[in-house]
């Protein structure tokens, strides 16, 4: 689109622009964290929606011209926009869920704090990893990955084109499949030391009945936990480069199943 004639021209096209940037930045966790107004979000996807208006070029929408086909249309692209936030948003909740396993085999798992992303209590180790991996993601510039992506997003699935593959299945699996495997890949270090702690301890109990194995474990294993988490802050970034990676290459697999072919 070239001038401002266009905007009145082509609302619908607008429109669903909008509707598809919506739904995708409210699934942001960045965005969910820090508890952005409502009215800030609508701005910026307003403001996002107008650059991407703009700059994209856009095909005339091919759609029945009721309420209905226009209704129709514009949740194909909300749903395609949760898709997209979906993509990004299971990379961040990798932290929460091996906090959420550390803290449960630490001893913390009654040290909850509230989480705003999901108006629940979380467990703090999987509060603190979210944050810190939320901080690293901007500081490192991956807002600015993400926005340049995700206006490309217009460009190879164009508003009111996109389809539902078969391979879309297959690609969510994926991604929770990436999803297990890293959390699993930093937790089972220190979930094994925690066993093996555990395992020492029902020996003892064994040994010597009279001992408290219940007072002696909580705080072992809680002064094991910390100390292993100053090992983890050390070789933290670099496994965030990884999850990164995988987060852009699961965001890429995802448009392609929602790619039109054409």
């Amino acid at each position: 689109m070239d001038n401002i004639l266009d905007l009145f021209m082509y609302t619908d096209i607008w429109a669903l622009i909008f509707a598809r940037i919506v739904a995708t930045i409210v699934m942001l966790p960045i965005i969910l964290e820090t508890k952005i107004p409502a009215t800030a979000t609508a701005v910026f996807s307003m403001i996002l929606s107008l650059v991407v208006f703009f700059t994209i070029p856009v095909e005339e929408l091919v759609y029945q011209k009721t309420l209905l086909g226009f209704g129709l249309t514009m949740m194909k692209e909300v749903i395609v926009g949760i898709i997209i936030g979906f993509s990004i948003m299971i990379f961040f909740q990798v932290y929460l869920w091996m906090g959420q396993m550390l803290s449960t085999q630490g001893g913390l798992a009654m040290s909850s704090i509230y989480d705003p992303s999901s108006n629940t209590q979380t467990p703090i180790l999987g509060r603190f990893f979210a944050l810190s991996f939320g901080v690293l993601f901007t500081i490192t510039g991956g807002y600015h990955w993400f926005l340049a992506a995700f206006i490309e997003t217009f460009r190879y699935i164009p508003v009111g084109q996109s389809v539902f593959n078969p391979g879309m299945a297959m690609t969510v699996i994926d991604a929770l499949t990436i999803f297990f495997e890293l959390g699993f890949r930093l937790a089972t270090p220190i979930l094994g030391i925690v066993l093996m702690i555990d395992v020492g301890l029902g020996v003892l109990a064994r040994a010597a009945p009279q001992m408290n194995m219940f007072v002696i474990g909580v705080p072992l294993k809680l002064l094991v936990i910390l100390f292993l988490m100053t090992i983890l802050i050390e070789i933290f970034p670099g496994y965030n480069n990884m999850v990164i990676e995988h987060m852009k290459d699961n965001f890429y697999n995802m448009l392609e199943g929602l790619m039109y072919d054409y």
